[in-house]
């Protein structure tokens, strides 16, 4: 009777002044999801993707996955639904984060074990007995992600996931848990090919766009935040009561005080609504100004 599974993933011949040289056996990992998976490195590749085991292994470590599953609210039939909600999620996230990024994708995926043993609740090798979610079942569940009503919980996820991160993370340079922390407010415009509903024409950028705003960590990179909005929406608008909940939040998650923050902001976000809600907030900010004949008077003969 089988009971484990081997996922090998592809590596190079030994080089003859590396570790494994003589041809030691090396050791296989086993995700806490499944103990009767077992990933080694060989030169037999079962899968390109065992990569989709170590952020399984992230994401439930995080419980993220949980959590979301725990507060969306489905309005789909659940005896109509063959799969779990935490299960889809998963394939969503894990299929993007490896690169397979079109929803049509899982049928290509379909006849790759790992994905079933990824994204699956089940554990032993009762996965591989299972269908994977189809394409019509994973655009529902992206229909079930834009509703109003998920919206706030699908940004928190995302919080949730940063946070979990940035206190996992060792205190190396250029992030330690005393170091100020920098939050990097950017538009995004997301061009957009039709007349989907909140899209609208953007004179700035010359085309119809969605018009989301994005934050993320400037010392790791992280992302911690989306604020959708339609496309003809202001450089600022909403940013002053956006950027202070993600602060407190922020604040929250990593235990640190508001003078260990500081918000980095284009000009088009150093308008007087924000800058005094920022203020108001006791937030430190760093934001270049549009150009200003007054300023550039005063400023001229420090310049060379």
């Amino acid at each position: 009777m089988v009971t484990s599974i081997k996922i090998s993933t592809f590596r190079q011949e030994p080089d003859a002044r590396g570790p494994f040289a003589m041809g030691e056996r090396l050791p296989s990992w086993s995700p806490t999801c499944n103990g009767s998976v077992h990933v080694q490195l060989s030169g037999d590749a079962t899968t390109s993707d065992a990569g989709g085991l170590v952020l399984r292994e992230a994401l439930d470590t995080s419980g993220v996955i949980d959590a979301l599953a725990y507060r969306l609210v489905d309005p789909r039939d659940p005896l109509r639904v063959r799969h779990s909600l935490a299960s889809q999620l998963r394939t969503v996230v894990l299929q993007r984060a490896m690169g397979w990024g079109d929803l049509s994708d899982t049928d290509v995926l379909n006849h790759d074990p790992l994905w079933q043993l990824a994204c699956s609740d089940a554990r032993s090798l009762a996965p591989l007995e299972e269908a994977r979610p189809s394409q019509a079942t994973l655009s529902r569940l992206i229909t079930c992600l834009s509703d109003s009503n998920n919206l706030d919980t699908v940004h928190e996820g995302l919080l949730r996931l940063a946070i979990w991160r940035l206190n996992s993370l060792p205190d190396v340079t250029p992030y330690t848990a005393n170091t100020p922390m920098t939050l990097d407010i950017d538009g995004l415009p997301i061009e957009v090919f039709g007349h989907q509903g909140g899209s609208a024409y953007n004179g700035y950028v010359g085309t119809r766009v969605y018009s989301p705003l994005i934050a993320s960590i400037a010392e790791t990179g992280d992302m911690v935040g989306g604020l959708l909005r339609e496309g003809n929406a202001g450089p600022a608008e909403n940013a002053d009561t956006w950027i202070p909940h993600l602060v407190q939040r922020l604040m929250e998650g990593t235990n640190r005080d508001v003078d260990q923050f500081r918000v980095r902001l284009d000009a088009g976000f150093t308008d007087g609504e924000t800058l005094r809600a920022l203020d108001a907030h006791d937030i430190a900010y760093l934001g270049r100004l549009k150009s200003n004949k007054a300023l550039q008077t005063l400023a001229a003969p420090y310049l060379k």
